[in-house]
């Protein structure tokens, strides 16, 4: 069978032509159309509205251990209305407003880039939550309720449209992330499809840690049939777009496959006065579409759980704390951090969750100023939890000038760049493989965030200059394109 997720180039091309080099960024006549702002909530303004619990009581365990995937998991934890307003309020609720200018801004649990917040969650639940009826919701941050958009379980349809994995039709729901594209393009254009997976990994980053405080066995999903959870949940794939899956919870009985499934015809709000399409990011998101089971099966794995952490992690605050007081660094000093420090935001944001895809992301750096680690750039090896020199020196100008000659490269303590063999991505998965890597870096961003905040340190993610970033790392980067950037370092 011809499919289009096997013709590589569409990922390739849509790379290449979405690049931010010297010469592009400069010559670049975009601006910023501030009356044609997209609102940064979906509205259903018809549909009805369940209120979730507001006294959230956040977990107070280590935020390292949270994210490291070191908690045991319970089968049998129950999941009820209080458990799951603090799964949702950690992956997506508002954790404050400021004004800007004369504009405010809601900030949100998880990092997104350029506090656009792009993705949506979606949650079908099963007979199994008290105080919530079988159906498919939609989470509304702006207020902390739920959305009625179906009645009944759709857990096994969803399933069905993971090649039957089981941990999703057992689970005791499931969250559908999706994208709205518009609202990250009007600032980003067509490069925000990577932005959009940036998003969502950061927010799984929250959410996962969430699920393991609570002891929840969590299963993230990035292979299914496109058209199948996009009709679910009334996305058109081009305007709107489902990215990831993620099963919470197990134990339950299997959901029915066979659900009757009319388009879902519910009013939103419009997010601005005009949306604009961009042909470079819809053709990748075609090119990188799934049809069928078969074609789900072939590239989905059963991928187990890589814990990473540190044998002797330093004193972190715990979870929720970290979580409401997580931000994005505007200013570093340029002071140093330690080297234990820097193991323990590595070591405990590097491992691999239970999911359907394989590690496919590595990690580079470049160090600033970290006491007891020379000043250079280094590749992180994950199996070994060790760093390896690349070339020794003082390169705060070229982690200023690699993130697009900013002043958070130069000043951090050290420079975190996630990169992925572009072959070997696209040889395992297809155009898909670049949907998974650029989610998994986002995973592994939004973790390093965690990590920096409980250490009461300040972390940013920022984007870059894609091939002289490869450039400065090889010749071992050789063939690898970058993914993100996130600095770590001393707050000013």
């Amino acid at each position: 069978m011809d499919c289009a997720n096997r013709r590589t180039e569409a990922a390739r091309l849509y790379h290449e032509v979405t690049k931010h080099s010297y010469t592009s960024v400069r010559t670049d006549g975009h601006y910023l159309d501030w009356n044609n702002r997209p609102f940064p909530f979906k509205i259903y303004p018809h549909a009805a509205s369940l209120a979730l619990p507001r006294e959230l009581n956040l977990s107070s365990l280590p935020a390292l251990k949270a994210i490291s995937e070191q908690n045991a998991v319970d089968p049998q934890t129950p999941i009820d209305l209080d458990r799951l307003a603090r799964l949702l309020f950690c992956a997506g609720g508002l954790t404050r407003k400021r004004k800007v200018g004369m504009e405010y801004y809601h900030f949100r649990a998880a990092a997104s880039a350029g506090a656009l917040y792009p993705i949506e969650i979606y949650l079908a639940s099963g007979p199994d939550i008290a105080g919530l009826e079988p159906g498919l919701y939609h989470f509304s941050p702006a207020d902390l309720k739920l959305r009625g958009l179906r009645r009944g379980d759709w857990r096994g349809v969803i399933a069905e449209a993971c090649a039957m994995r089981s941990s999703v039709a057992q689970a005791r729901c499931v969250l559908v992330l999706s994208a709205i594209f518009w609202r990250s393009a009007w600032k980003y254009r067509a490069r925000c499809y990577r932005y959009c997976f940036w998003d969502t990994g950061t927010m799984m980053a929250n959410l996962l840690a969430a699920a393991n405080a609570e002891g929840l066995r969590t299963d993230a999903v990035v292979n299914f049939i496109d058209s199948e959870i996009e009709r679910l949940i009334g996305a058109d794939g081009e305007r709107e777009a489902p990215l990831c899956i993620v099963a919470l919870g197990s134990g339950s009985h299997p959901g029915r496959t066979d659900m009757d499934m009319p388009p879902l015809q519910l009013e939103t709000v419009p997010l601005s006065m005009e949306e604009k399409n961009y042909p470079d990011l819809i053709a990748m998101h075609r090119a990188s579409r799934l049809i069928d089971s078969t074609e789900v099966s072939s590239i989905a794995v059963d991928h187990s759980v890589e814990p990473g952490g540190s044998e002797h992690a330093p004193e972190c605050s715990g979870l929720g704390e970290t979580i409401v007081r997580r931000g994005s660094t505007r200013k570093f000093a340029e002071e140093p951090i330690s080297a234990r420090e820097l193991e323990a935001i590595l070591d405990n944001s590097s491992g691999h969750p239970y999911c359907d895809f394989p590690p496919l992301v590595d990690t580079y750096l470049i160090v600033n100023a970290v006491e007891g680690v020379e000043s250079g750039a280094y590749f992180y090896s994950r199996r070994d939890r060790r760093l390896q020199l690349l070339k020794a020196g003082n390169f705060r100008g070229q982690a200023g000038y690699l993130c697009l000659e900013q002043p958070l490269g130069a000043d951090c303590s050290a420079l975190v760049c996630y990169m992925a063999d572009f072959n070997r991505l696209l040889d395992t998965m297809g155009n898909r493989g670049y949907r998974a890597a650029q989610l998994e870096a986002g995973l592994h961003g939004g973790r390093a965030y965690l990590a920096a905040y409980s250490l009461g340190r300040g972390a940013t993610g920022l984007t870059f200059y894609d091939d002289d970033t490869v450039e400065f790392f090889s010749p071992h980067a050789a063939g690898k394109i970058p993914l993100l950037m996130v600095a770590i370092g001393v707050p000013a």
